[in-house]
């Protein structure tokens, strides 16, 4: 038996999701990405093991879709859910960047044409920590507009100058300005899709440097 097929013999040694094949190819194509899997796979087992519905191990497949695509640019380390270690709630992928830039990237599904872009946005980043560069990654199933995305910030920031507590309180925060707090952490919007964007958060703190958008860019043309 081959590593790779060892490996996932391991990794899916519980259910065999619909991914598998891609999976499969990813470990195959990508020597990074063999080594992050088996750096995590036991972790990567138990979301298996402990997904419910289809929908979790889709959320599951666009995670580890991200990070095979981040290990194929040389200059990135990707680390898995390097919050839960110290029992934090955190983004999903934790990257290091030529050894001294470090950036998170949180992973979110949207169908291309769905109405509720504004709530997804303001649940994620309310997983975002202080201080680092954030990046919202959506995989998008169809094209999602970058106009799209331009809306759904200004309908949030709309609320917030509205001072409409409410709104953001069915999204798990304390008031409006909570949110804005958390939004202030988001650095880039990157829409992973046939066309992909990167789309800068003009209100936030820790922006990306010209060589890391460079890196995302080319790493959106990695098909």
């Amino acid at each position: 038996m081959s590593v790779i097929d060892t490996l996932l013999a391991e990794i899916f040694a519980t259910r065999k999701p619909a991914f598998y094949g891609e999976f499969a190819e990813w470990l195959r194509g990508s020597r990074r990405f063999r080594e992050f899997a088996h750096a995590y796979r036991n972790k990567i087992r138990a979301k298996l093991t402990n997904a419910k519905h289809a929908g979790s191990l889709d959320d599951l497949r666009a995670e580890l879709h991200s990070a095979a695509l981040l290990c194929g640019e040389q200059r990135f380390a990707v680390e898995y859910e390097h919050y839960a270690a110290a029992k934090q709630r955190g983004p999903d992928l934790t990257v290091l960047f030529k050894g001294h830039t470090t950036f998170n990237v949180e992973v979110r599904r949207v169908q291309a044409g769905s109405s509720y872009l504004e709530q997804v946005m303001a649940k994620k980043v309310k997983q975002l920590p202080a201080g680092v560069i954030n990046v919202l990654w959506l995989a998008a199933d169809g094209e999602l507009a970058e106009s799209r995305v331009h809306a759904a910030a200004a309908t949030l920031l709309q609320h917030t100058q509205q001072k409409d507590d409410g709104y953001f309180a069915a999204m798990g925060y304390e008031r409006a300005s909570s949110f804005l707090k958390q939004y202030a952490r988001l650095s880039t919007v990157l829409v992973w899709q046939a066309e992909p964007l990167l789309i800068t958060n003009s209100m936030t703190r820790h922006t990306l440097p010209s060589d890391l958008q460079s890196a995302l860019r080319r790493l959106s043309l990695a098909k």
